[in-house]
């Protein structure tokens, strides 16, 4: 036996050298037979190490995780039809599912599957039900007139302007009056307001616009479901009627006015300005130089109310009466001093969200404080991904369109990373020992770490709405992030506190040589980076495969959660890129653009308008006042470009005959005929721009047909002008 084992390991060995020699002269086929098995054994590993990740998660009843991403897939759907679904066919699709749910409930995998698949469902029909519940109809024509109305929030004051939320609408012709819930006005001049107050001025109310760039802010769908139905400027002088000022916002809105006025007064417009943002939310008095500063620096979120804010001043008053009252041995014995911190905390991040004016990211980031507080007062852990997916459920709930929203997807994807991080680093300590670190060493790293990790996570989402990077920005939240934590918001939080008791101006005063030296750092970065770096221009999908990847690196708990973001980027890189538009044409004003080489220049229109401006900014290029090739008349205009193909502008009907026998492309804003598009390649004429919006085309040559994107893909929406 032994020598018949021997004889069979001679002979194995003998065939492992003739595969090897095999291998080495058996020439391309051979050894692209044995790269192909190293991949299929990859990719099984792979497999199973995905399976297990799984299998860990979903043992750890980790689905909640998946529940608000399934919510936001539900919203997307929705968003994306190209027709307004019946809500009695929303309705049964949502009874099936809830009722496969309750057949499946006996099997865990199908349960898990059913319950994402209602919440999926349950999202699709969220913005249908807030809509009948807050929305409103769009105003389709202009309205001029004398009116009276409520004035509901002053949501921009520079001192020069300010922008209203109006609503209780009426006038002495009811003809004239708008059939909408509320309204955005803009009023020229510093005027003594309050939300509360009544109004009575002549008012011009114009249509809501619609998105200026096919993938673009879209202003109708927004103000649709926020309930604002027409935007409108203030003609002339206006009454105002005081409000009997006796509810809490009342109360908070004198104090933002007060606080606001105190820090203008002591620091100047400039500083006092930047201060005002970060305690009250009011960015009016930010100059626009100073915004491109600290975003080019990548610190402008600084100034923005979010989640930074609500830590850094609800996370100084836990630790300061956490340990004011550990001073004392008696109370730390006889009271839960860290719980009664907690309850502290959940009250200052509370009343800053109301200081704050309300906005979105400020109610987000206190759901979610408020949660990690109710952890510890509750014994829990604090810092979960369970926490921040109840968070964004709520926020979902309350305010679904705040799903399409940057300043949403931006704080929502950080979060995420650096939840996902800590999920790791604590694995990471315990399997090994951290070693031990000087205090400013590991504040300078943790500060360096997280701004990587929040950077990287919110890359994406930076590039598509801003279509711009700060490269230097890791250099940029090293000098300020330090300076922010641990003088700048302790200061404005002191300062705040002792507003009442007319004591404010010494923390104010160190405020604001914080917020100079935020400046002067960011001054320094921006020289070291010369600005802003371009991005690719990104296609909306490229937010669905960042989406995809948040909910891989959410739910897994190992390392295998990574692969998700690595995942992402060549997806992107090779589906979701856009290509720069040849021809641009808006649909409110009289602008149509042209490619001019590197550069884009105006065959019609006036340059510097809002259309113009959104192209410039969204396409990354400059646009020049006129086409040197342009030939115009007086009823229209043609133009031969580089590209070998004729543009023609027709302003009078006499011009169709003659241009659409020469020209590839006809653009017209008044209907052209039938017979224009037999000859022609393509036209474009009033009709489609009254309802397609402006449109963007990319010329292939004469073989292929030219790409066509519009700004309103979907015309028959509820939030579409004309449609109720």
């Amino acid at each position: 036996m032994c020598t018949i084992a021997s004889g069979e390991r001679k002979g194995r060995g003998a065939r492992e050298m003739v595969d090897i020699e095999t291998v080495q002269k058996g020439g391309p086929h051979t050894t692209s037979n044995a790269l192909h098995g190293r991949a299929l054994a990859w990719l099984r590993q792979l497999n199973a190490a995905v399976l297990a990740s799984v299998v860990d998660a979903s043992s750890q009843r980790r689905n909640l995780i998946l529940w608000p991403f399934a919510l936001i897939l539900g919203l997307i759907a929705y968003r994306i039809l190209p027709f307004e679904p019946d809500a009695q066919a929303l309705s049964v699709f949502c009874v099936l599912l809830l009722i496969a749910l309750l057949a499946l409930r006996g099997i865990r995998a199908a349960r898990d599957l059913a319950q994402i698949s209602l919440l999926f469902g349950f999202g699709a029909v969220l913005l249908p039900v807030h809509g009948e519940l807050f929305g409103t109809n769009m105003l389709e024509v202009p309205r001029y007139g004398t009116y009276q109305a409520k004035v509901d929030a002053v949501i921009f004051d520079d001192g020069v302007q300010q922008r209203w939320i109006v609503s209780d609408i009426s006038g002495d012709q009811d003809w004239t009056v708008p059939d909408v819930r509320k309204a955005r006005v803009l009023v020229r001049g510093d005027q003594a307001i309050a939300p509360g107050d009544r109004i009575s001025a002549r008012i011009r109310f114009y249509p809501v616009p619609a998105p200026a760039v096919p993938g673009g802010y879209d202003a109708q769908f927004v103000s649709h479901f926020d309930g604002i139905g027409a935007y409108g400027s203030v003609l002339g002088d206006l009454s105002v009627v005081p409000a009997h000022q006796s509810g809490v916002m009342d109360m908070v809105n004198a104090a933002r006015r007060i606080i606001g006025a105190r820090l203008v007064a002591q620091l100047g417009d400039r500083i006092g300005g930047i201060a005002t943002a970060l305690i009250t939310g009011d960015q009016s008095r930010i100059s626009e130089e100073d915004y491109d500063l600290m975003a080019s620096a990548g610190i402008v979120h600084v100034i923005s109310i979010s989640g930074l804010h609500l830590t850094l001043v609800a996370g100084t008053m836990f630790a300061s009466v956490r340990f004011l009252l550990s001073l004392s041995q008696g109370w730390s014995q006889r009271w839960p001093i860290k719980k009664i911190a907690a309850v502290a905390g959940i009250a200052t991040a509370f009343s800053y969200m109301l200081l704050s004016g309300l906005v979105i990211p400020a109610v987000r980031s206190t759901i979610m404080l408020a949660l990690v507080f109710t952890a510890i007062v509750a014994g829990r852990q604090a810092l979960t991904m369970r926490n921040v997916a109840i968070a964004t459920i709520i926020i979902i709930l309350v305010q679904p369109t705040s799903v399409f929203r940057a300043s949403f997807q931006l704080s929502f994807a950080a979060v995420i990373a650096l939840i996902a991080a800590h999920e790791l680093a604590r694995r990471g300590r315990e399997e090994r020992d951290r070693p031990a670190q000087g205090k400013v060493i590991t504040l300078m790293i943790d500060v360096g770490t997280t701004s990587i990790i929040a950077g990287l996570a919110t890359l994406i989402f930076t590039a598509y709405h801003f279509q711009q990077t700060a490269p230097f920005g890791v250099i940029g939240n090293l000098m300020a992030m330090p300076v922010v934590s641990f003088v700048m918001m302790p200061a404005a939080l002191l300062g705040t506190l002792l507003v009442p008791l007319g004591l404010e101006a010494p923390a104010y005063a160190v405020l604001g040589w914080s917020v100079e030296i935020m400046l002067w750092s960011a001054g320094v970065v921006r020289q070291m980076s010369g600005g802003f770096d371009s991005s690719p221009i990104l296609a909306p999908s490229a937010l669905v495969v960042a989406l995809a990847a948040l909910g891989w690196m959410a739910y897994c708990r190992d390392r295998i959660r990574l692969a998700g973001p690595f995942l992402a980027v060549p997806l992107i890189a090779v589906f979701c890129l856009e290509r720069a538009p040849d021809i641009f044409i808006a649909d409110q004003s009289q602008a149509l653009a042209v490619r001019n080489g590197a550069d884009i220049a105006l065959m019609a229109g006036r340059n510097n308008t809002f259309a113009t401006t959104i192209w410039s900014e969204r396409y990354m290029t400059s646009i020049s006042d006129g086409h040197e090739g342009t030939r115009c008349d007086a009823i229209g205009c043609v133009l031969h470009t580089e590209h070998d193909y004729t543009i023609a502008l027709v302003k009078d009907a006499s011009a169709f005959a003659e241009d659409c026998g020469i020209a590839h492309i006809v653009v017209s804003r008044i209907n052209a005929p039938a017979t224009c598009a037999a000859t022609a390649t393509l036209v474009i004429d009033g009709a489609d721009l009254a309802r397609y919006g402006t449109h963007v085309i990319n010329w292939h040559g004469p073989d292929i047909a030219p790409t066509v994107r519009t700004g309103v893909d979907n015309p028959e929406r509820r939030w579409r002008l004309g449609i109720q």
